[in-house]
């Protein structure tokens, strides 16, 4: 074998096995599991390893509920997924017993929930009211999309939506839990054991199959409102001053293809016209002819 031949078979048996190690490590991100306080302190780094995406619990009930809790690690577990790259919704367990404390339900739980959640999700297996339980969930469903655009899911097992007949076809998607077998009523996520194994928890863990790809990977999407985006000046102060925030540099061009010095921050500089680069952001164009961000973060008037 010559050593040309040696070089390229070497590199092509690296390339393959980074590429075996690449898929073993995306085919291991399958399991998708739903977890509270009652899993205790969970090793994210490892559970990220196994989980496609989490589901976090937030709260049992609301205040005036006699088992009212706010779960004790739903900012902890939140935090950890987000950390480690883990995509997550948050859950609320619902106690409502009208249409009004269903409003004041969801207002609640959106509070509490985690900015980072891609999806929010109501958890309804508990019948407290007298009156229509349909017209509980409308309530939460309604006050939800007043104050979210992301993936709202209906949450239940398979006998209650049979027994109060729930119609949930207005939500992004349902999660339905049966444990026999898979639910005789439409899922798009189906929990099916409540005695999984995860790596970073040591008891047993609520685990579901995804029924409907196309529809749980579309409440996985990150919504803009995940991605912080930067807020730019888009006229100039009435002062025509500013002052720089942070270090920066300064730019001969729109486009920041030639930079010239740096600038520090708490420098007051004055300012004789916004412009925008190819690509569509703002630039303030200093009295010297050069240019510099104009993004908030960066500076301020």
């Amino acid at each position: 074998m010559n050593l040309s031949f040696k070089k390229i078979a070497g590199l092509f048996m690296g390339a393959m096995a980074a590429l075996t190690i690449s898929t073993t490590v995306s085919a291991s991100k399958t399991k998708i599991a739903d977890v509270s306080q009652y899993q205790g302190n969970i090793n994210w780094y490892k559970a990220s390893k196994q989980l496609k995406f989490a589901i976090i619990r937030v709260q049992h009930g609301d205040t005036g509920d006699a088992d009212f809790r706010i779960d004790s690690h739903k900012d902890i577990n939140a935090n950890g997924a987000y950390k480690y790259k883990v995509p997550f919704g948050q859950y609320g367990y619902a106690e409502f017993s009208s249409v009004a404390d269903a409003k004041k339900e969801a207002k609640d739980f959106y509070k509490r929930s985690s900015s980072k959640a891609r999806f929010y999700v109501l958890d309804n297996e508990h019948r407290k009211g007298k009156g229509s339980e349909q017209s509980y969930v409308n309530a939460w469903l309604s006050t939800m999309r007043k104050l979210t655009n992301k993936p709202l899911v209906y949450y239940s097992y398979q006998n209650y939506v049979n027994v109060h007949k729930i119609n949930y076809s207005k939500f992004d998607g349902s999660w339905i839990a049966n444990y026999s077998q898979k639910p005789n009523v439409a899922t798009d996520l189906w929990q099916y054991t409540s005695k999984g194994r995860l790596s970073g928890i040591s008891g047993n863990v609520d685990l579901s199959k995804v029924i409907d790809s196309k529809t749980v990977n579309s409440w996985l999407k990150q919504s803009s409102a995940d991605v912080a985006k930067p807020t730019y000046f888009t006229s100039v102060p009435a002062s025509r001053t500013i002052t720089t925030s942070k270090n920066i540099y300064q730019y001969q061009d729109v486009n920041f293809k030639s930079r010239l010095s740096k600038i520090a921050a708490g420098k007051k500089l004055t300012v004789k016209q916004v412009r925008r680069s190819d690509h569509g952001a703002y630039r303030f164009q200093l009295t010297n002819g050069h240019y510099i961000t104009a993004n908030k973060e960066f500076v301020s008037n």
